[in-house]
């Protein structure tokens, strides 16, 4: 139905011996059509609704501020009731008590009231042994309180008087007829498929399909002007209200559906999710996708008193979000609006995924006046010529601005990749000076990463003020430079930034990390990221899958599979939804499900990897052999942690510290579980001693050995871990 609505159905079966006689089905309904704005996580008001009932549709018809619901029966009604908080009647008590007592029929209109509720008692008839019946309330709505007629209209057209069934029957053919588009990676587990199939599902229902809607004149309240800049179809001065407008929004994918709190449009979300809708073969979507970010609204912010030492230029894709109809927003905090430039070359990057997986050179042909003027161009106008890097923005984990700006890697390394990509689309349409300039602020972008924010044992740090500051700048959104191949997978880059992760991210209780050091770098001291709390030590999906990817290109089969197993399984115990974090302690889920992008889409990505050819950023790895020689860490790192349960099944192994300025020793990540024996090795730095004998299903002791301090390093401490217990899906 291409409009504003659901079913909902039950089937019933006998599944007894003796045959059933007047089997009925009810159903109940309460609607919040009162005052308010609909919000994140919040509902509007149930004040002054209005329930009639139409006889001869056998339709319920609520109405109030918030515009009118109409349900349909999908089976024959017996009785029909509606009451409301004052009328001192409730069918929902009546049924709940039990007993053969009908619902006291609505004849005409009920009463006005606060929270009212409607109740059908649908008849199914006799039901032999093994056999069954189906009932159901078919639903949809205006925004117009006496559109009513319009309503049924849509039913009569989409119920069309079938039944439950084969209106159900209906939407599985349509599913069916989805999942047999999609593009599946070779070589899955049955149970990785399922989630592939369940995850290409969800991106698909977290897209907006619709691009216009009725808006009252009244925002939300009787008596509060509403306005619009919006037009209706065909017209292009703003609409006098109230009317039906043709907006922005269809395409755009939210970052994650209810229950989950995030049902905005980020553009960083929906990068991943355009990039992994591409992989999967959902063009459509893909394209819908990008081009809600090309026209949507844009440059909100371009003058404010934030940005002005930027001279920012004109831009196209939103510095944080997009409201429902394609409306740039961001949020604001006591230090501030959040501001983001990461968008700008996740979206570059996502059109050219896009343009190379479906073979369509339409929509970046026709749009690259906007491509190139509003994304590409204002990406370099960014490049901060002191550093060489982006300039200082909120970033992926958007830390609000007034003192909390950073040069982040997350924005550059996705500027590099995202110049990189609009550098091949430049040459495709025939910009030849734009495919140049591209190509050499790309490159220089990664140079810049590369002789910035790289310790001394290559290692990627967070940003470049606190790499300088010598501390606390492990980020795991930094990994996406080897996944994005700008650095080789397999080279010393990666390998010391992965080493590094695992030994200073990793969470007690499942396989990946936290999303970064910042909740406890500090240690109760002033630093250059005191804001670390819960959100920055929980485990985040989107970096172990993107960790996935990169240790998959990097030849380490093993770690990718755990990192990807662990969500596998977390999913398939919590209805095949992909979270956005996991609780760091006893591996439940944590904070927001489902992910969208942040979620389904970097599952599909990390399953892909599996089979992707290599694909470095402007043609080449960053060559590093023009790296300073790697310096020793020295020799007082701290001894190994306590290795965490293994809920992926996979053996663990230890690894050695990063090569940050405190010499980090290296963590125990023995897994146990599935009889997959963990092998597990504490200690890393070269003086810490190796904890923990090889154990079969568990995870042996961290290595606890401190030392003196080395060169460019901290004195070791103590790190005598205790065995980590098995994980378990949540």
């Amino acid at each position: 139905m291409p409009h504003n609505g659901f079913v909902m159905v039950v089937r019933l079966r006998n599944t007894g011996a003796a045959p059933m006689s007047g089997v009925q089905a009810f159903s109940i309904h309460n609607f919040h059509l009162g005052f308010g704005r609909p919000g994140v996580m919040e509902n509007i008001g149930n004040q002054g609704e209005t329930i009639g009932y139409d006889e001869a549709k056998k339709d319920f018809l609520e109405r109030a501020f918030a515009g009118v619901v109409v349900g349909r029966a999908l089976a024959p009604v017996a009785h029909h009731a509606a009451w409301s908080s004052t009328s001192g009647q409730s069918g929902f008590d009546l049924v709940d008590k039990g007993g053969a007592v009908d619902l006291p029929d609505l004849t005409g209109e009920a009463p006005v009231g606060d929270n009212s509720v409607s109740a059908f008692q649908q008849t199914l008839g006799d039901l032999a042994p093994g056999a069954e019946a189906w009932a159901g309330v078919a639903f949809a709505h205006h925004g117009d309180p006496f559109a009513g007629a319009t309503v049924q209209g849509w039913l009569d057209t989409y119920v069309a008087g079938q039944g439950a069934k084969a209106l159900y029957d209906a939407e599985v053919a349509s599913w069916a007829s989805f999942q047999q588009g999609l593009v599946l990676p070779p070589g899955m587990s049955a149970d990785e498929e399922t989630l592939f199939r369940h995850s290409a599902a969800m991106l698909h229902m977290g897209q907006s399909h619709e691009e216009e809607t009725y808006l009252r004149e009244v925002l939300s309240t009787d008596g509060e002007p509403r306005y619009t800049h919006f037009a209706k179809a065909g017209e292009t001065a703003p609409a006098t209200l109230p009317a039906t407008v043709k907006h922005r929004g269809k395409g755009a994918i939210l970052a994650s559906l209810p229950p989950g709190e995030w049902t905005v449009s980020w553009a960083r979300d929906s990068a991943y999710a355009i990039v992994a809708m591409a992989t999967a073969g959902m063009k459509t979507e893909a394209r819908d996708a990008l081009n809600y970010y090309l026209t949507a609204d844009s440059g909100r912010f371009q003058g404010w008193n934030e940005l002005k030492p930027y001279s920012m230029p004109p831009y196209q894709i939103s510095l944080v979000r997009y409201h429902g109809f394609g409306v740039e927003e961001t949020d604001f905090n006591e230090f501030g609006p959040n501001l983001e430039f990461d968008g700008f070359g996740l979206m570059l990057w996502a059109l050219a995924h896009y343009e190379a997986r479906s073979k369509d050179t339409t929509l970046v042909t026709e749009a690259w006046p906007i491509i190139a003027g509003k994304i590409g161009d204002a990406l370099v106008a960014l490049v901060d010529p002191a550093t060489g890097l982006i300039r200082k923005d909120s970033s992926i984990w958007e830390t609000h601005w007034n003192g909390r700006e950073r040069s982040w890697a997350y924005t550059s390394l996705t500027a590099a990749r995202g110049l990189c990509d609009a550098s091949t689309l430049a040459a495709r349409v025939g910009d030849t000076a734009r495919a140049t300039s591209y190509r050499q602020a790309g490159l220089a972008l990664r140079q810049a990463i590369a002789t910035k924010l790289l310790d001394k044992q290559r290692v990627l740090a967070s940003n470049l003020e606190e790499i300088e500051s010598g501390e606390g700048y492990l980020d795991a959104s930094a990994i996406d430079a080897v996944a994005m191949e700008l650095f080789d997978p397999k080279g010393t880059v990666a390998k010391a930034t992965l080493a590094a992760f695992d030994a200073g991210l990793s969470v007690g209780a499942g396989a990946g990390w936290s999303r970064n050091d910042d909740r406890y770098d500090h240690a109760g001291k002033t630093d250059l990221s005191p804001w670390g709390g819960y959100y920055d030590s929980a485990e985040w999906v989107v970096t172990d899958l993107r960790g996935a990817v990169a240790n998959e290109l990097g030849g380490d089969a093993a770690r990718a599979l755990q990192l990807v197993s662990w969500t596998t399984k977390q999913a398939h115990a919590n209805y095949l939804e992909v979270s956005e974090t996991y609780d760091e302690v006893v591996g439940t889920y944590k904070f927001n499900s489902p992910m969208m992008g942040f979620g389904a889409g970097a599952y599909l990505l990390a399953l892909e990897a599996r089979n992707a050819a290599p694909d470095p950023a402007c043609g080449a790895y960053f060559d590093e052999s023009t790296l300073p020689p790697i310096e020793p860490v020295g020799p007082g790192g701290a001894g190994g942690q306590a290795g965490s349960g293994g809920s992926s099944g996979q053996a663990g192994q230890s690894t050695g510290g990063a090569g940050s300025p405190a010499g980090q020793g290296g963590t125990d990540a023995g897994a146990a579980g599935d009889g997959a024996g963990g092998v597990s090795a504490g200690g890393a730095g070269a003086g810490g001693s190796v904890g923990g004998s090889p154990a079969t299903g568990g995870a042996g002791a961290g290595g606890a050995g401190a030392g003196t301090s080395g060169a460019g390093g901290k004195s070791g401490s103590a790190g005598g871990g205790a065995a980590g217990s098995s994980g378990q899906a949540g």
